[in-house]
């Protein structure tokens, strides 16, 4: 029979590797079933072996004159399908261990246990404990728990506390951080990370902000520590991240008051510079390089 009319073989491109694929996925489930603790997600990491299965099976027959090549798309997709199981089988318990209520319980747990200990080492200092407005603690898991939902090293336990001033300055107000740190510590309640605010909802006056890791204020003192200490400068309802900058917010408004009442008494004409100068330095006693001179 003439070479051009001989039939050539079929063969399918797939077959072989959807076949291992079965294999390799019963034997991984049979051991994870008898052994939890093996660690299934590390063997799922490798599927991508498959394609290179593919890769192999299509140069091999198409090496072959006499062989016809064909995707088999029935085992491609059975190899996806059971890909998809395996991998569901290894990222479930970890899905369970990361996001399940056994985890969020027991962060809830540690939580308020956390804060109802520094409210009852803050009792020896009731001056300090009154200040107190309230405090917080946030637990995040790091490390892989694998059931066991305890705090260790790695692990994240944050303290924010709100404080109530009026607080003469920022070296007041760290000495009361660094108190309540200090109280932390001799009852040997383990935070990480500490957030302090006090007054940031005043509208006016001085709001305080400390964040920093526990080891921080280690051998420092409470001037070295209000260094660290960030102000916010309150008035009105309004923020400013200096008391410059809350100044001139002040100084403009009045003078934004002082030219409307004189255009209400000018039919709609405004004042010049000077006679806002004047204004302010009678109506507020506020001196301006005008009237300075």
């Amino acid at each position: 029979m003439d070479e051009q009319t001989t039939p050539k073989k079929v063969r399918r491109v797939g077959t072989v590797a959807f076949a291992l694929v079965l294999i390799l996925a019963g034997v991984l489930l049979i051991v994870y079933q008898f052994m939890p603790s093996f660690n299934l997600l590390t063997v799922v990491k490798f599927s991508p072996v498959i394609l290179i299965v593919l890769g192999i099976e299509m140069l091999v027959y198409s090496a072959k004159p006499d062989v016809k090549v064909q995707f088999d798309w029935l085992a491609m997709l059975g190899t996806a399908f059971t890909l998809c199981v395996v991998g569901t089988a290894a990222v479930l318990p970890l899905a369970i261990s990361e996001w399940g209520p056994a985890r969020s319980y027991a962060q809830s747990r540690i939580e308020t246990q956390k804060a109802d200990a520094i409210y009852n080492a803050l009792t020896a200092t009731p001056e300090l404990k009154a200040k107190t407005d309230s405090v917080s603690v946030d637990v995040w898991f790091n490390h892989d728990p694998h059931g066991d939902y305890t705090l260790q090293e790695g692990d994240d336990c944050i303290l924010r506390a709100e404080l109530q001033g009026p607080y003469a300055d920022a070296e007041a107000f760290a000495a009361d951080c660094m108190a309540i740190m200090q109280a932390a510590a001799d009852n040997n309640i383990g935070f990480t990370n500490y957030r302090f605010s006090a007054d940031e909802d005043t509208d006016d006056g001085v709001g305080y902000y400390l964040d920093c890791v526990a080891a921080y204020p280690e051998g420092l003192t409470a001037a070295q520590v209000a260094q660290r200490v960030t102000a916010s400068y309150h008035y009105d309802g309004s923020s400013f991240g200096s008391e410059a900058e809350r100044d001139a917010y002040i100084l403009q408004e009045r003078r934004d008051e002082i030219a409307d009442r004189y255009a209400d008494a000018h039919d709609g004409q405004y004042p010049d510079s000077d006679y806002l100068d004047r204004q302010l330095a009678e109506q507020y006693g506020i001196a301006t390089p005008e009237t300075a001179a």
